[in-house]
C-alpha cells in the first residue's frame, strides 16, 4: 500500500473518492462537522489531505494540519476515514512522525472516539485529556 500527501492543486480531482470515507468520521461529530466542512478547509489550505491506495483504489484518507502552540508545535491528525486500516496503520504512523519532525513539530495529536486508545496505545499515543458537553434544551 502506497501513503501519500496530495497536492493542494490535486484536491478536487482526488476528492470524489475519499469524500465519503472521511464523511463517516465526520458523522461522529454531532452535527458539528461534513463531509462539505472538511472540503472546505482543505480548499483554504488549513488542513491537508494524505491519501492510502492499494494499487489505485484508495482504500483510507487522513487529514493533518500544524498547529502552533506557545514553545512547541504539533502535527495534528483531524479526520481518519476508510478500511483495512491494519494494513497501513504501521507505514501512516512512521511517515506522519517523520513528516511532523520534517514540520518542526515535537508531537503528534489527534481526537476521535475512544475506540482509538487500544489502536493508538500499540504506538505509545496517551490519552490527553477527556471533553464533555451538555445539551440544552429550549426551555
Amino acid at each position: 500500500m502506497i501513503f501519500t500527501l496530495i497536492p493542494h492543486e490535486h484536491t478536487l480531482k482526488v476528492w470524489p473518492q475519499v469524500a465519503e470515507m472521511l464523511d463517516k468520521a465526520a458523522k461522529t461529530t454531532d452535527g458539528r462537522f461534513d463531509k462539505l466542512s472538511i472540503l472546505d478547509e482543505l480548499m483554504e489550505r488549513t488542513i491537508e489531505l494524505w491519501v492510502i491506495y492499494d494499487d489505485r483504489d484508495p482504500v483510507a484518507a487522513l487529514t493533518t494540519r500544524v498547529v502552533p502552540y506557545k514553545g512547541f508545535k504539533t502535527l495534528s491528525i483531524d479526520w481518519v476515514g476508510g478500511d483495512r486500516m491494519n494494513g497501513w496503520l504501521d507505514n501512516v504512523m512512521s511517515t506522519l512522525k517523520q513528516y511532523a519532525k520534517d514540520q518542526g513539530c515535537s508531537r503528534l495529536e489527534g481526537r476521535g472516539r475512544m475506540g482509538w486508545k487500544k489502536v493508538l496505545g500499540r504506538y505509545g499515543w496517551k490519552p490527553d485529556y477527556i471533553a464533555y458537553e451538555l445539551e440544552l434544551d429550549n426551555e
